[in-house]
C-alpha cells in the first residue's frame, strides 16, 4: 500500500478553484478512484476553508481509500493559509475556534507557521506567523485532544521553532539546514519535502513562470540535497507530493515525488518503503490496515 502524506483534495491540479457542488463532488471521486486505481491507499490531506474535506471523508470510505484531514488549517489572520483554513489573531481567538473545531472530529491538525517561497527570489520566504509560545500553545491542545500536528514551516528558523514546539510533521522545509535535520532526528519527526510542485514546473519547463524558472531550479536544487543529507543521517522522511497544487495530480504527484527522491539520490526502493513506513506513522494507522473493498 502506498501512502502520500500532503494532498490538498479540495485542488485539482489546475489552477483554477472548484466551485459548483457537482463540480466539486466530481472532482474528488475522480480524485480518489485515481488514487485506488495507482496503488495509492492512504492519503492525509491539509484542510480547506470551503468544507470540502468533510464530504471527501464519505467518498473516500465508499472507494477504498484511506483519508485523513484536519478538516481545515489554523493561520495567523492577514499572512498565509487563506485556501486550506481558518484565521485566528490571537489565543482567544484559537480557542474558540478549536472549540467548533473539535467538534468536527479532524484528524490531526494543521497549523501555517510560515509563508511560502518565493519563486522571483532565491532564500526568499514569507515570515513567520506565529510566535513560539502561541505555536506550543497550539501543538499542546491538539496533543491534550490525541491528535498530532502537521506544521507548514519554511527557513532554518522556522523549521527549528516548529521542532521545538512539538511539531509532529514538518510540511516542506524549504532552506532548512543541516542542523535542524538533526533536530528533527533526535526529535522522531517526520519531514515531508514536497518537492513535486517546483519539480513539475521545472520538468515540464512551464511557460507560465518561464522567467522564473532560474531561481525554482536553484530551490528545487537545495531541496534536493536536503533530501540526501536527511536519508544519510537517518531523518524519518515521507511522501508528500502536494497533490492538488499547480501542476502536480491527484495519484500521479505520489510517483512524480518519488521520482525526483530518486534524482536526489535516494534509492527508488527505499523511497517507497519510507513512503510506506513514515506515512504510516504520520497518519496514525497501523501498517496492516485494510482500506476496504470500495467501489470499482
Amino acid at each position: 500500500m502506498n501512502i502520500d502524506c500532503h494532498i490538498h483534495i479540495s485542488l485539482d491540479g489546475t489552477g483554477r478553484a472548484l466551485k459548483s457542488e457537482e463540480d466539486i463532488t466530481g472532482n474528488i471521486t475522480r480524485a480518489f478512484r485515481e488514487y485506488k486505481k495507482r496503488g495509492i491507499l492512504a492519503v492525509r490531506d491539509g484542510g480547506d476553508n470551503l468544507g470540502i474535506a468533510q464530504r471527501a471523508r464519505d467518498i473516500a470510505c465508499d472507494i477504498g481509500v484511506i483519508y485523513k484531514t484536519p478538516i481545515f488549517s489554523f493561520y495567523k489572520k492577514g499572512c498565509y493559509g487563506g485556501f486550506t483554513g481558518k484565521p485566528v489573531e490571537n489565543n482567544r481567538d484559537f480557542k474558540a475556534l478549536f472549540n467548533k473545531w473539535i467538534e468536527k472530529k479532524p484528524d490531526h491538525m494543521k497549523i501555517i507557521f510560515t509563508g511560502i517561497v518565493d519563486f522571483n527570489t532565491y532564500g526568499k520566504v514569507g515570515g513567520i506567523a506565529f510566535s513560539y509560545d502561541d505555536l506550543y500553545f497550539m501543538i499542546q491542545s491538539a496533543r491534550d485532544k490525541g491528535l498530532s500536528a502537521m506544521v507548514h514551516a519554511n527557513t532554518s528558523e522556522g523549521v527549528r521553532l516548529a521542532v521545538k514546539a512539538g511539531a509532529d510533521t514538518i510540511e516542506h522545509g524549504y532552506y532548512l539546514t543541516e542542523e535542524e535535520l538533526h533536530m528533527m532526528k533526535d526529535e522522531n519527526v517526520i519531514w515531508v519535502p514536497t518537492l513535486s510542485p517546483l519539480g513539475n514546473l521545472l520538468t515540464k519547463k512551464d511557460p507560465k513562470y518561464a522567467s522564473q524558472l532560474p531561481v525554482i531550479k536553484k530551490i528545487f536544487d537545495s531541496q534536493a540535497l536536503m533530501v540526501k543529507k536527511a536519508h544519510e543521517i537517518g531523518v524519518k522522511i515521507a511522501v508528500g507530493s502536494d497533490a492538488g497544487a499547480y501542476g502536480v495530480h491527484h495519484g500521479q504527484g505520489f510517483y512524480d515525488e518519488t521520482g525526483y527522491f530518486k534524482m536526489a539520490g535516494v534509492n527508488y526502493g527505499e523511497a517507497i518503503k519510507m513512503a510506506f513506513e513514515n506515512g504510516a506513522k504520520a497518519l496514525g494507522i497501523p501498517r496492516n490496515i485494510d482500506p476496504g473493498p470500495g467501489d470499482k
